[in-house]
């Protein structure tokens, strides 16, 4: 009988593909691969980060012959690129101390050829997707990276208040683009940009005089930006040394994730609606350099054709190399319950998917493309990634294209295997009485062994089953692995993910069909896919639970509320409880008003949150504080104490209302909390991530436990068969 510690920590032994290149001193026969990895290290509390070279030898027509060189620790470096030419290769490192240090390192010939400290200029680099850049110009004479302003000294403006960019930006403030002129070392921070934007993703123009980058707007206010694609942004090109500043896409509200092409002619980027859900179906579109003209690509998708037809992009930014020809470009977009790679012909605005679901059920993740070569991380609920390698061979039109997919090397962990070759997965979709936007991710524990599932930590003869929806609304569950859906599986629990009509995949106008209906809409569907499975005959009717963050703890506490004697226990991750107390504390104040079909505009935000006694009484309906005294099941809260997305507080009254109401009744309710200092709204430390998954699991099957089991004589195999012919996908599926 295996812990959630056991499991957990068997689990993080695998390595998670965080990026991958091919090398420019390639061949045609011979590729050099360069693969970025991270891995928890539960000793030291943190994520450690390595890179190592995989070759692959390619002979046309036959299978690659793999050598994989050591596995090289890359410290303290923030962010590493290698030049066009291969010659040269650029480090950004940030040295903690009792006062850190900031360096530009250039590599040549595996030896430092210059290094640059840079900590009189400014604060930290920034290596996320918003904001992040790091990038070599075409004649690899300059370099740009954004990093934080330094903060004034002077000492009266030192004390002034100036926001930041919300949840994982806290103290972010005011990112600035740094140009590095390798002809004479100067590193130069360019001014502030006129009006009131932030610059991110950032590349060289094809001359490389000018740097072209998203600009996020932050007048009147600044708003929370991760997680978030509907924020006022534009498309904005500069020149090297600050002057010639001027804006690309006037016409939009949305622009952003620039990538220009090889020959430097045309710009392709996303665009979102920009007010209402944080994420939406987007556009592609592109801008012709010469002329200026901006035109569709990709257009919104308000319900797809067929049920298994493209629903449209959900990207959050397009892959850094993405252009495969000068017509076409290769993207992983959601797809329903999974991630698939397109090929979009920007030109045409065709879209071919090259790994559907009938040969690949799990989600397909890019990582590089070029004229030759793709390389993808592939993985299914049961199978851990595995990194991929396809090559294209265009047709003699050299518009179509094939792509034939090899796999480069999978998870080497034996003792990890035990914990994810037992189960089984499927789709559920297709729910009598639903909409078909409705679908639910099931991963079943031992493959319907009966003997395992006794033995496992909940025990039974047939697996308590967990609700688990997403967080979002806005988002969704992907068909991929996960440490924290194994653990509970690993555990004896059956697990939905719930992808309710709302999440990412399925068209806009399903998007748009829970707008208005949070907390109605969503909750009754988790209710429908808990009834469903339930009457399959598969999991054990008298043991369901329910889990979820963010949204899904809103929607967790709104079951218990709902349905009290339906739930065995709960476990609520920093959930929104109070959507009228959440909208003057919260980064995302819009948010509040937006899934309530409320209207909020960012470039006029309300002067007065919740001045409308109507407005409050349709938040305060729509949240779950609404039946608090209602709840009766074992519950407990998870929080971040630094979460800016759904405050602590949130949390917290919710967690005290139940404990008043405990004492009135004098009943022996069970209601715990735990708060994690140090981390965000997505428990994502490597303390809070592995401590609270224990936590998690120890609490549902403190509740959930059967001591004595009663074994009958008939195997299961019959069962295994009910939910899985309910859906799509596979088991054990390998390329």
């Amino acid at each position: 009988m295996a812990t959630p510690q056991e499991i957990f920590k068997a689990l993080s032994a695998i390595p998670s593909y965080s990026g991958a290149t091919i090398l420019p001193n390639s061949t045609d026969s011979t590729l050099n691969i360069q693969v970025s990895y991270s891995q928890r290290d539960l000793e030291r509390n943190v994520r450690r980060k390595f890179t190592r070279t995989v070759v692959a030898s390619v002979a046309e027509k036959s299978i690659p012959l793999i050598l994989n060189g050591p596995s090289v620790d890359t410290g303290d470096a923030v962010a590493q690129l290698i030049s066009p030419s291969g010659a040269l290769s650029v480090t950004l490192r940030l040295v903690a101390g009792e006062k850190k240090k900031h360096f530009v390192e250039i590599w040549a010939d595996g030896s430092i050829l210059h290094l640059l400290e840079t900590t009189a200029l400014h604060d930290d680099f920034y290596a996320d997707s918003t904001f992040g850049t790091l990038e070599w110009s075409k004649d690899e004479t300059k370099i740009v990276y954004v990093a934080e302003r330094k903060k004034s000294e002077d000492a009266v403006e030192k004390y002034n208040y100036k926001p930041d960019w919300g949840e994982t930006f806290t103290g972010k403030r005011d990112p600035a683009l740094v140009v590095v002129n390798l002809d004479n070392f100067e590193v130069k921070v360019l001014e502030r940009l006129d009006g009131e934007t932030s610059p991110g993703q950032a590349i060289f123009s094809h001359d490389s005089k000018s740097l072209i980058f998203t600009g996020y707007l932050r007048n009147p206010q600044f708003f929370g930006i991760v997680y978030c694609q509907n924020r006022l942004t534009g498309l904005y090109q500069i020149n090297v040394d600050g002057s010639g500043f001027k804006h690309l896409t006037p016409t939009l509200k949305s622009a952003r994730s620039p990538r220009l092409s090889a020959d430097g002619s045309t710009l392709v980027f996303l665009s979102n609606t920009v007010n209402g859900p944080h994420a939406s179906c987007a556009k592609l579109l592109k801008l012709d350099i010469p002329s200026g003209k901006i035109s569709t690509v990709v257009d919104i998708v308000r319900k797809p054709e067929a049920a298994s037809g493209f629903p449209g992009l959900y990207i959050d930014q397009l892959p850094r190399d993405t252009w495969v020809s000068a017509s076409k470009i290769f993207v992983s977009s959601s797809y329903r319950s999974r991630k698939t790679l397109l090929s979009i012909d920007v030109h045409s605005g065709v879209i071919e998917e090259l790994t559907p679901a009938s040969q690949y059920p799990g989600t397909t993740n890019i990582l590089f493309a070029n004229s030759k070569w793709v390389l993808t991380t592939y993985s299914t609920p049961t199978e851990p990634w595995i990194l991929i390698l396809g090559r294209i061979k265009f047709e003699k039109n050299n518009i179509d294209l094939k792509v034939q997919f090899f796999s480069l090397e999978n998870s080497k962990v034996e003792k990890a295997k035990l914990f994810y070759q037992p189960h089984s997965w499927s789709i559920v979709h297709k729910i009598p009485g639903q909409l078909d936007s409705l679908e639910a991710i099931f991963i079943e524990p031992f493959k319907s062994n009966t003997s395992a599932q006794v033995s496992s930590a909940v025990s039974g003869v047939k697996p308590p089953l967990v609700i688990f929806p997403h967080g979002g609304p806005h988002s969704g569950f992907a068909a991929e692995f996960s440490i924290l859906n194994l653990v509970l599986v690993g555990l004896g629990f059956a697990v939905a993910n719930v992808n309710f009509t709302g999440s990412l995949g399925y068209g806009q106008d399903s998007v748009e069909a829970l707008v208005g209906r949070v907390g109605e809409l969503d909750v009754n569907e988790c209710l429908a896919v808990r009834d469903h499975i339930l009457s399959t005959g598969v999991v054990d009717t008298e043991r369901t639970v329910v889990t979820g963050g963010s949204h899904g703890g809103f929607l967790s506490a709104h079951l218990l509320g709902r349905d009290p004697t339906g739930f065995k226990a709960a476990v609520l991750r920093n959930p929104v409880t109070d959507i009228p107390a959440m909208a003057s504390v919260t980064d995302i104040s819009d948010w509040c008003y937006a899934v309530n079909d409320l209207p909020f505009d960012m470039e006029a935000p309300p002067t007065a949150t919740i001045s409308d006694p109507e407005v409050f009484r349709r938040l305060r309906a729509a949240s779950p504080m609404e039946h608090v005294e209602k709840v009766t099941a074992p519950s407990l809260l998870l929080i971040g104490a630094g979460d800016r997305r759904v405050p602590p507080s949130q949390g917290f009254s919710w967690w005290q209302a139940r404990q008043n109401k405990i004492k009135t009744d004098q009943s022996h309710g069970v209601n715990r909390i735990q708060v994690f200092e140090g981390t965000g709204h997505a428990l994502d430390s490597v303390e809070a991530e592995s401590n609270s998954t224990y936590s998690m699991g120890n609490f549902l099957v403190e509740f959930t436990r059967v001591d004595h089991p009663s074994v009958p004589a008939a195997t299961a195999g019959q069962e295994q068969a009910a939910v899985g012919r309910q859906g799509e996908g596979g088991r054990d599926t390998f390329i």
